[in-house]
């Protein structure tokens, strides 16, 4: 006979979002417990006086497979923005299309020197070897590395790639595994970067929504034992079993494992502004390609998709560019709101600060797989460091473990 016990999952992000609706399915009863007081992780948004500002610039994707089994488009519509981006070099702004989507769109970029023969040809190798990544072996080569070995020019390079997957990595150097790269090139090539109605902290909500009666908000947990969990407020919960959806330095910390070392995260920067006018016409990302300044990249999600902002207001988001997590920028709001203006060309004397959001514990840069090799008996962990860090592997992550729980369960009992 199966425990009456709940699965406990500590953590209320997308992860554990995601185990508790795959226990949900399955018919099992479990609780989640979350030490903040909203659901979503380091995932969401806030509101600013009527406008929703994202924690960082986060985008789902078309092709998140395992996003969509559990939020149907038809619930949460999502919207895309143009597949390619406009690249301002320091002296003029220059679009730069999906050549494979857009048959022109190379031609403006090679008209003004910031793409060459060589960085098509180079494109074409990277596709190539990205519609692969899924069976190529691990090897130790870094995404430079293989940017560089497939041929891309130096000024490719700056240009665009580095401040895109720096963008999307958290990561200037692009040190993060080549294999990684070109999973990420290939999901990019084969979809579409998206925002839903009403920001990312909606993916969330939407997650949460059939199984809210089971999530205990600003209920930390302090200690797990094989047949409870201890909350902060000394209040013992008995466990049949335990998912440990949490960051990998929480779940060090609940298993008693060394504390990680400094500098394991990225962190990200988004400085929210009101325009009054909108400073971005169209649903294209804006990247800083010139190699200097404060800024990563500029959009306007108001001007993506519909929620963001009431009607007739607009926002603009400027992304910062990354830093270590154990690194605090230094932020002149004066000054990015004058260079974010040069990027766009445009005068921002109408603008109006919203909020910065920073977080400092973005993406995992560096975690340590030694966690995974003594696990307590009826425990299971989740979450995006198990992965490539995304919306998608995440919930993958989440889906596994309670599959995990109740074969463990089922066997235990047999």
């Amino acid at each position: 006979m199966l425990s009456p016990d709940p699965i406990v999952i500590i953590g209320a992000g997308i992860a554990g979002l995601a185990c508790g609706r795959e226990l949900q399915r399955q018919g099992r009863e479990f609780m989640i417990c979350e030490a903040s007081g909203r659901v979503g992780g380091r995932l969401g948004s806030v509101v600013v006086d009527g406008i929703v500002c994202d924690l960082g610039f986060q985008v789902s994707m078309s092709n998140y497979r395992s996003l969509e089994t559990l939020v149907d488009r038809h619930t949460l519509k999502r919207h895309p923005f143009v597949s390619g981006s406009m690249v301002w070099t320091g002296e003029s702004r220059i679009r730069i299309l999906d050549p494979k989507r857009h048959p022109l769109g190379s031609l403006q970029p090679l008209f003004k020197g910031l793409v060459g023969w060589r960085d098509l040809r180079a494109a074409n190798r990277c596709r190539r070897l990205a519609a692969r990544a899924e069976t190529l072996e691990d090897s130790s080569e870094s995404a430079m590395e293989i940017i560089r070995r497939t041929g891309f020019s130096d000024r490719f390079i700056e240009s665009f790639l580095r401040p895109f997957f720096g963008g999307v990595f958290l990561d200037e150097t692009l040190s993060v595994p080549a294999a990684r790269f070109l999973r990420t090139l290939d999901r990019f090539a084969r979809g579409n970067a998206e925002v839903p109605d009403g920001g990312m902290q909606a993916i969330a909500e939407e997650l949460a929504e059939p199984i809210r009666e089971h999530i205990r908000l600003q209920s930390p947990v302090t200690e797990t034992n094989e047949r409870s969990v201890v909350l902060n407020t000394g209040e013992t919960i008995s466990s049949a079993g335990v998912v440990m959806a949490t960051p990998f330095d929480v779940t060090a910390r609940l298993l008693g494992a060394s504390p990680p070392q400094a500098g394991q995260w990225s962190s990200t920067t988004a400085v929210h502004f009101e325009t009054g006018t909108p400073a971005i016409t169209e649903p294209i990302i804006v990247l800083n390609g010139s190699g200097t300044g404060a800024i990563n990249l500029l959009c306007s999600p108001s001007g993506v998709a519909p929620g963001i902002a009431p009607h007739g207001r607009h926002s603009l988001l400027a992304s910062l560019r990354p830093t270590r997590g154990d690194v605090e920028p230094s932020i002149d709001l004066d000054g990015i709101q004058a260079e974010a203006a040069t990027i766009l060309g445009i005068d921002s004397s109408d603008w109006r600060h919203l909020t910065t959001c920073h977080v400092s514990e973005a993406l995992p840069r560096r975690v340590t797989m030694a966690l995974l090799s003594d696990l307590p008996a009826g425990t299971q962990v989740a979450g995006d460091w198990l992965g490539d860090p995304s919306i998608d592997d995440a919930i993958q992550s989440g889906i596994d473990a309670a599959g995990r729980c109740l074969s463990d369960e089922s066997r235990n009992h047999s």
